[in-house]
């Protein structure tokens, strides 16, 4: 399945796509019973009801089919509790620092608001001087998740997305620590959709990041330094993850701040960013 959130800003409505992703089903329109949001639907217990219905769509009432290209995609949950973030955890991008492999994973946040839509702009903050682009492998957690162990984490995942880490590296090294430089609003587009595990090898996704149509980053998860299902155990360990917690498992070879010279992004660039088999996500700097 690919679940969605579609709609404007603020009020955005559960659905999925169908018909090659051209068409959205908005899913409590079709079936009453079901919720109107993406957090409630990963709170309930309603993927068997969702399933049945969107094997045979030809009974849903045409009232309750969009066209994908008419309505505004909003991340697949609109405002996550946490979105934990993951430093320094390909095998690439950490070769291009000169940095060993972190032993355990290093984890900082992004703010809840900073999350926005695959297509929404990212604004260029005033007092930014350096902004970056980061593609990353997203994880998005359907249960309560405490003390997980690694083998069991896919029991805890709702589904995977692509995400878009945008960074002000000017306040992420000046302020010593990540959170601000990390959190500026808009600075976390993700989506288009979520896409259920069954449908996803995590552990072999190609990510590309383009800028104005030249390749910047090109790798794999396969590079992952410390995987997804570590990710989930390790996080757990201390925190509870709720679900719609988003996990940004780290980005790969290729920002713009370590290029030689530096290739950072101005207004006006558009940013592609695609983990292949999930979607991609489209953001111009304004």
């Amino acid at each position: 399945m690919r679940l969605v959130s579609f709609g404007p800003a603020g009020s955005e409505r559960l659905g999925a796509l169908i018909a090659n992703e051209t068409k959205i089903v908005d899913l409590n329109k079709a079936d009453p019973a079901l919720p109107d949001q993406m957090l409630a639907y990963l709170r309930g217990d309603f993927e068997s009801r969702v399933r049945k219905l969107l094997a045979d769509t030809s009974q849903v009432a045409p009232s309750a089919v969009v066209d994908r290209a008419a309505v505004r995609l909003g991340a697949p949950v609109p405002r996550p509790g946490l979105i934990v973030c993951v430093g320094l955890n390909y095998k690439d991008h950490a070769d291009e620092q000169g940095h060993e492999y972190p032993k355990a994973p290093l984890l900082f946040c992004k703010a809840p608001f900073s999350a926005v839509g695959p297509n929404d702009d990212v604004v260029y903050p005033e007092d930014v001087t350096q902004l970056d682009y980061e593609v990353e492998l997203g994880v998005v957690i359907g249960k309560p998740a405490k003390r997980v162990k690694a083998e069991d984490a896919g029991r805890y995942i709702a589904g995977y997305c692509t995400l878009h880490d945008v960074s002000a590296r000017c306040a992420q090294f000046g302020d010593k620590q990540w959170f601000r430089g990390k959190s500026f609003d808009t600075f976390c587009p993700f989506g288009p959709a979520l896409v259920t595990p069954e449908e996803v090898d995590a552990a072999n996704l190609k990510l590309t990041c383009k800028v104005n149509g030249e390749i910047r980053q090109n790798s794999n998860t396969n590079n992952l330094i410390h995987e997804v299902p570590k990710l989930v155990a390790y996080i757990s360990r201390g925190i509870t993850l709720q679900p719609g917690d988003v996990i940004a498992t780290g980005t790969p070879a290729g920002v713009g701040v370590f290029m030689k010279p530096p290739a950072l992004l101005k207004r006006g660039d558009l940013v592609e960013l695609e983990v292949h088999g999930l979607g991609k996500i489209v953001n111009r700097i304004v």
